[in-house]
């Protein structure tokens, strides 16, 4: 059974607890801790040394030591500690995940047992992801772990250990080859670029390994096929990239620019562990026509960037010298190696995990450092026998991994809680409200139970003033989250609370392209001078705000504020004309017959802009909150789309940003 635990923990995170919507869960989320701990618990306290679980030597052995304190003194410091909460308590585990898997194949039998197993995994999952672009019409291969990039980057670290079993006579050579020409047909099919490339520069440095010129040139020819398939995959996007005309591209950009200046505002220890999602939007700068509106950023998209961000410059360089660390002594350990294909295929996963990461920060999916933890113990496993000795005891791994889950288990029961709170059948009534209050209690310091909360609280009789408090703590506690100040001023200004105005000032300046804050400001005070400003950014971002019935009593700046649009540089000058035009076309407020509709404001209704499963890793709970009564007659003219969506020719200028600064 032992050997076999690798490959059912890398089944589990991939197809559940540790793909992107599985993991949000609360059984998925509970499962992605205990799983590794079990795994440590059951293989023993790790391999080598128990002060040098990764056998880096005399040099290294403190290194991750001194990491786990870094990562620590970095939460401690952080504006936002709860971020990182289990980042610093399951550190230790995925540190000492690698040595566990070294345990589990201490042998030759073993070895071949779990080799098999995770062989069949890789291939299944490939399979499944193959089978999901027909069965459920994904399009691209995304399945189970829930996006193309995951997927792939999943398959690249893990598909070099997927092959060995090639290596051997009988089923063996089937299973190997057969879960390695999925693989890579899954990554294909997934039109990941960053896979693909990963896919060809393991296939370059496998060449480079073979020792045999027959060999050498079989692979060769594979790669050669693989890099003809990628170009048709793949080659116009490159193409794209190369012109600087990729969305992505650009959308990357952003977040890569705003994680660099995030770095410069804390570059010792960074904003803490986890905190990119929950403070990094203070230093994007979205781009009309790039970024859209209410966007939520959950990762920085690269590795070495986010733990720039989040650890500052002691935990990047602590984190990249233990990784070159291990894989110098692994690589040094090749010639005496147990079994040397099992050393360099891990390697070879490694270094599948170090190209991916520079395109994807996406630790909080767990599958994929589980992944490059398997990959890290395959090369232990395949190190010299005297590096392996027999297991130890358990009582160190069983004495940690009971203080790991007793330092989770309140945050753990608090997300069981607010998974009912989801799934109650009137998401209004008192059950789901007590729920809610449940989950508060054991997590204070979680922002969206308490956000849910505060808008339960908010429309029940009596509660607005108190709902409107609540959801003001919890924008204060996750300070770069524009939807909850959004939600904090709306709330605030229907209780008459005096920070209602500056809760929206920080929703407008977290989400500058979004509608709402801007024109709930210029609704608050409309005689301030900077109104006209306020709705002009407000109408720029949603042209159906003309349908308004506030403009009914508010003519005069109704009519300042579309001078402002008309006014204001960097935009379309054929947009701004349409809109002014259909200003004037708008029916008069008699031809409505006293019918009336609502904008509303939608929170995780659309999946790519879900605030629960992107910034807090929490299942969507769709919210349709009307804000805006508007003029149905009114409605119907107005089919122009944002203009902070459109692609001008100045999507990128410092005009088109200005269109959109937010004026307190």
């Amino acid at each position: 059974m032992l050997p076999l635990l690798p490959a059912l923990l890398a089944a589990l995170s991939a197809v559940w607890c540790g793909t992107f919507s599985g993991g949000a869960g609360w059984a998925g989320g509970a499962a992605a801790v205990a799983l590794p701990l079990v795994l440590l618990v059951v293989a023993g306290s790790g391999s080598g040394d128990g002060g040098d679980p990764l056998r880096l030597g005399r040099a290294g052995r403190l290194l991750p030591a001194a990491l786990w304190i870094a990562v620590a003194a970095s939460a401690w410091a952080s504006p936002v500690p709860r971020a990182g909460r289990f980042a610093v308590v399951l550190l230790p585990a995925y540190l000492a995940l690698p040595g566990a898997v070294a345990r589990c194949w201490p042998t030759e039998t073993a070895r071949r047992i779990g080799l098999w197993a995770l062989s069949g995994v890789v291939g299944g999952v490939a399979l499944l992801s193959l089978a999901g672009i027909v069965l459920r019409h994904t399009g691209r291969a995304s399945l189970p772990l829930g996006h193309h990039n995951l997927l792939a980057a999943w398959l690249v670290i893990l598909g070099p250990i997927a092959l060995l079993p090639a290596r051997e006579t009988g089923g063996g050579r089937g299973l190997g080859w057969g879960s390695g020409a999925l693989g890579a047909a899954a990554v294909l099919a997934s039109r990941s670029f960053l896979g693909i490339a990963g896919l060809a520069i393991e296939g370059i440095v496998l060449i480079l390994w073979i020792g045999n010129k027959r060999g050498r040139w079989a692979g060769i020819g594979l790669l050669v096929v693989v890099l003809l398939l990628g170009g048709i995959v793949a080659g116009r996007r490159a193409g794209q990239i190369l012109a600087g005309a990729d969305p992505s591209a650009q959308t990357r950009a952003v977040y890569y620019r705003g994680g660099g200046e995030g770095f410069q505002a804390r570059p010792l220890l960074g904003w803490g562990p986890g905190s990119t999602p929950w403070t990094v939007s203070r230093f994007l700068r979205p781009r009309p026509g790039v970024n859209p509106a209410s966007e939520v950023v959950g990762e920085l998209h690269s590795l070495p960037i986010a733990l720039g961000y989040e650890l500052g410059i002691t935990g990047f360089l602590l984190a990249g010298s233990l990784a070159a660390l291990f894989v110098l002594r692994r690589g040094a350990e090749r010639r005496a190696a147990a079994d040397s294909a099992l050393l360099r295929a891990g390697l070879l996963g490694l270094l599948g995990a170090g190209w991916v990461s520079l395109g994807s920060a996406a630790l909080a999916v767990t599958a994929l450092p589980v992944a490059a933890a398997l990959a890290a113990g395959a090369a232990l496993a395949g190190a010299p026998d005297s590096q392996n000795p027999g297991r130890r005891s358990r009582l160190p791994a069983a004495t940690y991994a009971a203080a790991a889950l007793l330092l989770l288990l309140s945050p753990l029961r608090a997300s069981y809680h607010y998974g009912l709170a989801t799934t109650a059948q009137d998401s209004s009534s008192d059950r789901a409200g007590d729920h809610l209050a449940r989950a508060v209690a054991l997590d204070p310091a979680f922002p969206l139970y308490r956000a849910r909360l505060g808008w339960w609280e908010a429309g029940r009789p009596g509660g607005r003033q108190e709902g409107a408090d609540q959801a003001l703590r919890a924008a204060a506690v996750a300070p770069g989250v524009a939807s909850l100040w959004l939600a904090a001023g709306i709330l605030g200004l229907g209780a008459e609370r005096p920070w209602a105005g500056r809760a929206l000032e920080q929703a407008c300046a977290l989400d500058p392209l979004a509608p709402f804050a801007p024109y709930f400001l210029a609704v608050a005070a409309p005689a301030a001078p900077q109104a006209p400003f306020q709705a002009a950014h407000a109408l720029l971002a949603e042209p159906r705000l003309l349908a308004a019935t506030f403009w009914d009593g508010h003519a005069a700046l109704r009519a300042d504020a579309l001078r402002a649009v008309g006014a204001t540089e960097g935009i379309d000058p054929g947009w701004r004309e349409a809109l002014l035009a259909a200003a004037g076309r708008l029916p008069r407020e008699a031809d409505d017959r006293g019918a009336r509709a609502w904008l509303a404001l939608e929170i995780d209704a659309t999946p790519s802009l879900a605030l629960s499963l992107h910034a807090f890793r929490r299942p969507p709970w769709p919210l349709e909150w009307p804000l805006v009564e508007v003029r149905p007659a009114a409605l119907a003219g107005l089919t122009l789309p944002s203009a902070a969506a459109l692609p001008t020719r100045t999507s990128g200028s410092a005009g088109s940003a200005e269109a959109f600064h937010c004026r307190p």
